[in-house]
């Protein structure tokens, strides 16, 4: 795949690592969506829209391509990472489907506030809620609402986020955005290791294992993670046959199996075991 940036716009060609579908309706992100054939996203203040203009070349419409060309990981040669991983016979169904499958690089409040609402959710919820958040505390674009910076959702009460749909994990994302807030932590965390990161943040209210392994892996980078969920659960019983029923154990599996790759590991198995779910 290659890459050019001009202006308002990246150019994508032999994008053979990349689909919109792909990297979008991958249960990575939320703010999303599809008009016709364009599919558009939404992250902290940036909008891209990508069309497809022929098979595997498309152009990504932006007013700040450099932050897409980061977001959307474009100097990462996932051809060399899908080599790595087919020498595991067992992927070869998730990685041949899920080719266009890339792992995003996300602003990592945006991320924190996203997983903490995703926990027992589902997506069109989770989506609802967080468009509901950045209009009202997000700032306003021609495109739409930004989504908000710490200080502006701090100012956000229990209240405003049960009206937002957030439910029980209201008062956790008023503790936890107050905590982020006024302490160091969200410059802290990309410093750390990955086991120091998870620690940090499983000491926020609303995070629990797999939501922490999901900001690691989606805000942080961190690819020495396996966050499991009931797909993942489902994937390693009925590919891995295994027969480990505690969650922590599972992914501890998985990581010990594919080490530094496990992250994008989960992202092709999560994605093809919901090959028949509809995302949009």
């Amino acid at each position: 795949m290659e890459y050019k940036v001009d202006k308002d716009k990246i150019i994508l060609t032999n994008a053979d690592t990349f689909t919109p579908e792909g990297v979008l309706a991958s249960g990575q992100v939320f703010r999303f969506g599809k008009e016709n054939d364009t599919w558009w996203i939404i992250s902290g203040d940036n909008r891209a829209e990508i069309s497809e203009i022929t098979p595997k070349n498309y152009i990504i419409r932006t007013q700040n391509p450099n932050f897409f060309v980061k977001y959307f990981d474009f100097d990462t040669n996932y051809d060399m990472i899908l080599s790595r991983l087919r020498k595991f016979e067992v992927l070869r169904p998730a990685l041949d489907y899920g080719r266009g499958v890339r792992l995003l690089r996300q602003p990592l409040f945006e991320v924190i506030v996203s997983f903490i609402i995703s926990a027992n959710n589902n997506i069109p919820r989770i989506q609802s809620s967080l468009n509901k958040i950045a209009e009202a505390f997000g700032e306003r674009r021609p495109w739409g609402y930004a989504f908000p910076s710490v200080e502006a959702l701090s100012r956000a009460t229990v209240s405003d986020f049960a009206r937002f749909g957030c439910g029980y994990r209201s008062p956790y994302l008023v503790d936890t955005i107050s905590r982020l807030k006024d302490s160091a932590l969200l410059a802290e965390l990309p410093t750390m290791d990955t086991a120091n990161a998870r620690k940090a943040l499983l000491n926020l209210k609303g995070v629990g294992p797999k939501v922490a392994d999901c900001i690691l892996l989606f805000g942080l980078g961190k690819y020495d993670v396996f966050p499991v969920d009931t797909w993942i659960d489902k994937v390693y019983r009925e590919d891995f046959r295994g027969t480990e029923t505690n969650r922590q154990r599972i992914a501890d599996y998985f990581v010990s199996t594919f080490k530094a790759d496990s992250g994008y590991c989960q992202q092709y198995l999560f994605y093809y075991k919901r090959k028949n779910i509809t995302l949009i």
